[in-house]
């Protein structure tokens, strides 16, 4: 994804750190991934649901010394801090927040700069893909860190967001259909975040009937834009809506289309407003064939 010696540093990331003997059970009975895999891996994707199976939040969940580290949007810390302490209930779980941190996203060959650091940092792959790139944590002092000293140059947010969506990589704080949007249509089993043989966790029910029974009626696509003048959030074909546009820079996007005539959709031009959509699949799905 980046070049060779770049990185981008995530802006309004916030990261708990959770601790004590329970951490691990306390965690598991909540999100849709296995927390046990953080005893052989450094790091997992996960999210919470609603009890109607609806997307929450989203969110890293890495090992670091004895703690587990939760990275999420710093706008949902406060949330998410509140309901964990619903959950904690008489659990020997300590939750804290990391104070002055920073988040970054280097290249896989970046790591040989990372490590003259000085500073105390923690880093591990991305668990949505594998081999695209790393996520590094810089603890202490880490606002006064200058990657740019050890060669390395950073990658703006307009950069990053133009490289996010041509890798077609979805940030979920844009990419869904607010208190609509189901893990299987935002296609989370196949960025790794969902597992199918640990226990019960919230909305786990009905994630599970939509797997088993085949009811997801629409999913995330890339799309490639021709754009004239306008751009609306809807897509339409044959002048019906078909789908939504969540993120896009009037180049390219991403978009949930509605699956019962996905062939079709792909062999023709699709409108919004007075722009072409294209549909492409996502290089990272499991989409072989599209099947109506």
């Amino acid at each position: 994804m980046f070049n060779k010696k770049e990185f981008h540093k995530l802006r309004d990331k916030s990261i708990l750190k959770i601790s004590g003997r329970d951490k691990f059970s306390f965690i598991q009975g909540i999100i849709s991934n296995d927390v046990e895999i953080l005893k052989k891996k450094s790091s997992i994707y996960s999210a919470i649901l609603s009890p109607q199976g609806k997307f929450m939040i989203d969110f890293f969940l890495s090992i670091h010394k004895e703690f587990i580290l939760l990275e999420l949007n710093e706008d949902q810390r406060d949330h998410i801090l509140k309901k964990l302490e619903i959950y904690k209930l008489r659990s020997d779980v300590l939750i804290e927040e990391e104070k002055n941190i920073s988040v970054l996203l280097i290249s896989n060959d970046s790591e040989e700069h990372i490590k003259q650091l000085k500073n105390d940092y923690f880093c591990f792959n991305d668990p949505r893909f594998k081999s695209f790139f790393k996520r590094i944590y810089i603890f202490e002092n880490s606002n006064k860190v200058n990657l740019e000293e050890y060669n390395l140059k950073k990658i703006s947010s307009s950069e990053y967001n133009d490289l996010r969506l041509k890798h077609s990589i979805p940030d979920f704080k844009y990419d869904i259909i607010e208190n609509k949007s189901l893990l299987l249509e935002m296609r989370f089993d196949e960025l790794n975040g969902i597992s199918w043989t640990k226990g019960c966790y919230m909305g786990q029910e009905i994630t599970a009937r939509m797997k088993y029974r085949n009811l997801v009626k629409k999913k995330l696509f890339k799309i490639k834009i021709n754009f004239i003048s306008q751009i609306n959030e809807e897509i339409k074909y044959n002048k019906e809506v078909v789908g939504y546009i969540t993120s896009h820079n009037k180049k390219e996007g991403l978009a949930y289309i509605n699956l019962k005539s996905i062939n079709e959709f792909f062999k023709e031009n699709l409108i919004s407003g007075d722009s072409i959509i294209r549909l492409e699949k996502i290089w990272w799905s499991c989409d072989q064939i599209i099947k109506n």
